[in-house]
């Protein structure tokens, strides 16, 4: 019983609860790291970003996905000569036209989304 009442004591207690206020972030000088700008760049210029091209979209349920087959036209939600969706990383940058290049598809940029677009779309 003595347990019972040192449990319910502690739960009881006030706990001291203060904020804390960090360092304030500073830049280093540009010769502390002895790095540029562009010494930063080149470290992230081969990392890998998945883009993907979109001529549409269209939803459907779930019974009408199973009856498609070989052969099966699904409409989507863009007309002919529209431009087609740039994405890089889910994030929608640009658009463009398709083209044929050497019996392979490709993108001609029409238009790049500038950055309030692009922090918007984040």
């Amino acid at each position: 019983m003595s347990e019972e009442v040192s449990l319910e004591q502690k739960a009881t207690e006030q706990v001291d609860v203060r904020p804390i206020s960090p360092a304030p972030l500073t830049e280093p000088a540009e010769g502390v790291t002895g790095m540029s700008e562009e010494v930063n760049l080149n470290m992230i210029m081969d990392i890998p970003v998945d883009v993907h091209v979109e001529i549409g979209r269209t939803s459907l349920p779930v019974r009408e996905f199973l009856r498609l087959g070989v052969g099966s036209v699904l409409q989507l939600d863009r007309l002919v000569g529209e431009s087609a969706d740039l994405i890089i990383n889910g994030q929608l940058v640009g658009r463009g036209d398709v083209v044929v290049i050497d019996e392979t598809f490709g993108i001609r940029i029409s238009e790049l989304a500038g950055e309030k677009e692009l922090m918007a779309s984040w």
